[in-house]
């Protein structure tokens, strides 16, 4: 796929995006939080050796997270401009 400016996209398809990086923002956050949850879980209760790679395993990932979420304000911010124009 190729990497489009924003600016570039119809409006279509930056509501497409929108939804879609919203979507898998959403599970990804989720997944994240349950393999925190789930490595703070084995670190304490049970003192796994594996828990504390987990875990920073889990927060190295979250910062794609943040990336999509910059993504999906940046998409609004667009559509909002354009819907300011009409």
């Amino acid at each position: 796929m190729k990497n489009q400016k924003i600016q570039e996209m119809s409006n279509e398809a930056l509501l497409k995006r929108k939804k879609t990086t919203g979507f898998v923002t959403g599970i990804l956050s989720g997944m994240l939080i349950a393999g925190v949850t789930l490595s703070i879980f084995l670190w304490v209760k049970q003192g796994s050796s594996v828990a504390l790679p987990l875990l920073v395993t889990f927060l190295a990932l979250s910062s794609i997270v943040w990336i999509n979420i910059n993504d999906l304000h940046s998409v609004k911010k667009e559509l909002q401009i354009r819907n300011a124009e009409h």
